[in-house]
């Protein structure tokens, strides 16, 4: 009689504790689907801010800086994609959990292309075709030629959040 009740017992408590794993799985991926779907808003949320940033900052050039349209529009993209490289980068080092001494270098790129595309904005080039070759400031000559030259690709989001 001790036997069918060590067993009994034992199938029971087998039996509670795979219902218990069940359920704990079942909120795991509810919870996940969730933040997922938080994540998706955000990143639509971003992407919307990001283009009516844009469609200012070529507006003000235009009315502004009486850019052409072209012109404003390309120094508006440059502008954009230096903003969006360094959202990746800032969101990359938070959620790889990196120290953010890098955030600072990034951040001066940033205000490095905002300068430039505001000297190009304050005295557009005579090829308004042409407003990505701007002339990087005095100090880091070397280091903004290459970085204004040859911008990274934009990001893609998805890559961040996998």
């Amino acid at each position: 009689m001790n036997s069918t009740w060590i067993i009994l017992i034992l199938a029971n408590t087998l039996a509670v504790s795979l219902i218990a794993l069940a359920v704990l799985l079942l909120a795991r991926g509810r919870e996940k689907k969730r933040r997922q779907a938080e994540i998706e808003e955000l990143l639509a949320e971003i992407k919307d801010r990001q283009e009516r940033r844009g469609d200012r900052l070529q507006l003000a050039l235009i009315e502004k800086y009486r850019f052409g349209e072209e012109a404003a529009h390309s120094v508006a993209e440059v502008l954009m994609l230096a903003e969006k490289q360094f959202l990746y980068q800032f969101v990359e080092q938070l959620l790889g959990r990196q120290p953010l001494a890098g955030c600072y270098l990034n951040l001066c790129d940033l205000l490095d292309s905002y300068l430039n595309g505001a000297l190009a904005a304050a005295h557009p080039p005579a090829n308004a075709a042409a407003p990505s070759a701007v002339e990087p400031a005095a100090g880091n000559a070397a280091a903004a030629a290459g970085a204004e030259t040859e911008l990274p690709p934009p990001p893609d989001w998805g890559d961040v959040f996998d």
